[in-house]
């Protein structure tokens, strides 16, 4: 790569919850050479005017998903090319349901249609918090590597089989707790509702994420003796029976064979 590699976060003045942006923090240690451009509210995206090589989406709260569609629908065409051109995205907690089609939220009142780059939507249950835990194989880390992560969030996703996940669960739930599909990828865009933060929680996968955004340069990973110590010591614990809930499991639905199929409903029983 013969310029700075640049990474975008969107909206970090909203976008800033359970520590996600530990992740960009994290990049900045790995990559001291990058550009890190912080897009406001009241910004021109940089994806949208100069090509950036990342651009990362951190949790929301309700009303702050509600402002960044309202700030990225304008967007939604260099969005596209952007994904399609293969410029590399990662969406974590919520984020990427802002992309969907549509957020429904009964306990406050609105229906609110998305950005609509992906064919999923969001049903929002503010009574309803689900907390668990998350172990699956992703290609940037590969099966001897698993990510590991939680969830705890208000909201359930809908979407096609046909969409692909950013990975399929081992153990714990997916978009729903009725598939073991969890998040979104589409050529280098990945969303996900896993927090950790991810990207500190699995220096595997984050070397992945680093080769791909700069095939020129061997990555290396900040505190790398330490991250690598303490992920170890997670894949264990997540590996432990003992430490998995009956509820952290796919519960299959009627009709849904997918479900049916998975190896998470039996995997996670305790």
């Amino acid at each position: 790569m013969t310029r700075a590699l640049t990474i975008e976060v969107l909206y970090p003045e909203i976008a800033n919850l359970h520590g996600d942006l530990a992740n960009i923090d994290y990049l900045a240690q790995c990559r001291p050479d990058a550009r890190i451009v912080r897009t406001a509210l009241t910004d021109t995206p940089a994806f949208a005017s100069d090509r950036a090589d990342l651009v990362y989406l951190g949790p929301l709260t309700e009303r702050g998903q509600l402002t960044a569609i309202e700030r990225l629908r304008p967007h939604r065409a260099a969005l596209e090319a952007s994904i399609e051109a293969g410029v590399s995205f990662l969406f974590t907690h919520n984020a990427a349901e802002v992309l969907g089609e549509r957020i429904r939220n009964d306990d406050m009142g609105y229906d609110i249609a998305g950005v609509g780059v992906f064919p999923l939507e969001a049903e929002l249950r503010m009574f309803g918090r689900y907390s668990g835990k998350v172990l699956g194989s992703a290609p940037e880390a590969g099966a001897d590597h698993p990510v590991v992560g939680y969830k705890s969030q208000f909201s359930m996703v809908t979407a096609p089989e046909s969409l692909p996940g950013f990975l399929t669960a081992e153990r714990g739930v997916g978009r729903s707790t009725s598939t073991a599909v969890e998040g979104v990828r589409r050529q280098n865009f990945i969303g996900t509702s896993l927090i950790g933060p991810l990207l500190v929680l699995n220096p595997h996968f984050t070397r992945g994420l680093l080769a791909r955004l700069d095939p020129d340069t061997q990555p290396t990973l900040a505190h790398e003796s330490l991250a690598l110590a303490a992920y170890d010591a997670r894949l264990a614990g997540f590996r432990d029976d003992r430490r998995w809930h009956p509820f952290e499991r796919v519960t299959a639905q009627p009709n849904d064979e997918a479900t049916r199929a998975s190896p998470v409903s039996a995997s996670t029983k305790t």
